[in-house]
């Protein structure tokens, strides 16, 4: 059982859906700000979500990248 791998997937999750909830409630508060009227507050609350979730995923890639080239390190490590 790998409890730091365990830990930063869980870190990950929680800040992925933090981010997700805060760029949604920036995008609803700008577009409130501008215009409270319209349908732009959804808009760009959809847009934060949609902003958030690509940052999520491009840090979830970016781990999973650096996790690969640690498993390559160590497999040559062990075959020296």
């Amino acid at each position: 059982m790998n409890i730091a791998k365990e830990a930063k997937t869980y870190a990950l999750a929680t800040q992925g859906i933090f981010n997700m909830i805060a760029m949604a409630g920036f995008g609803y508060l700008i577009g409130y700000l501008i215009n409270k009227d319209s349908a732009l507050p959804i808009i760009l609350a959809v847009v934060g979500v949609i902003v958030g979730l690509s940052t999520f995923v491009s840090y979830l890639l970016y781990l999973i990248k650096q996790d690969e080239k640690g498993k390559k390190k160590d497999d040559q490590r062990s075959k020296d």
